[in-house]
C-alpha cells in the first residue's frame, strides 16, 4: 500500500468512525474535536510514519469540517495538505463506484446489462471488441471486452 493509499484509508476510517451513529455504537458520546483528531493524525505521520500528510473530513449534524496535518510529499518544499489536496485513491475507487452502481440498479435507474453508450452523448464513439462495454466493466475498472488477437 502506497503512502497515499494509507493516507486516504486513514482519512476514510477516521471519517467513518467519527460519525455519530458509529461513535454511539462504540460507547463514545461525542465526535472528536479538531485538536484530538490532529493529535491522532500527527502521531500517524510523525511517529509511525504511516503517511507524510493526512486530511480528515468530518460530517456531523452541525456541519462539515476538515482537519489536516503534514505535507503533500516527502520533499522539503512540498506544500502542506488541506481540504483541497488531491489524493490518488487507486483501487479504493472501485468500491465507491460499485456501491453507486448498486444503488442506481436498486432504484431502477440503470440495469447491469446496459451499455455505457446509453449514458453518453451521441457524439461519443465507444469502441466495441466483441460486445459493448457495460456499466459493470466500469465498476470493475476493466477495459471491457478483450480484443481477439
Amino acid at each position: 500500500m502506497t503512502t497515499t493509499h494509507r493516507a486516504l484509508a486513514t482519512a476514510l476510517m477516521m471519517t467513518i468512525c467519527s460519525t455519530p451513529a458509529i461513535a454511539q455504537s462504540s460507547n463514545a458520546s461525542r465526535v472528536l474535536s479538531d485538536a484530538e483528531i490532529t493529535k491522532i493524525i500527527a502521531e500517524r505521520v510523525d511517529t509511525h510514519r504511516q503517511s507524510v500528510g493526512i486530511v480528515v473530513g468530518v460530517i456531523e449534524p452541525t456541519g462539515r469540517r476538515v482537519v489536516a496535518y503534514g505535507k503533500a510529499a516527502k520533499s522539503d518544499n512540498s506544500p502542506a495538505v488541506d481540504g483541497d489536496t488531491v489524493f490518488e485513491i487507486g483501487s479504493m475507487s472501485k468500491v465507491f463506484t460499485s456501491l453507486l452502481l448498486a444503488a442506481a440498479v436498486q432504484r431502477g435507474e440503470v440495469a447491469l446489462a446496459d451499455p455505457i453508450s446509453e449514458y453518453l452523448p451521441p457524439s461519443v464513439k465507444v469502441p466495441e471488441r466483441g460486445r459493448a462495454i457495460t456499466l459493470p466493466d466500469l465498476a470493475n475498472h476493466t477495459r471491457g471486452p478483450r480484443a481477439r488477437i
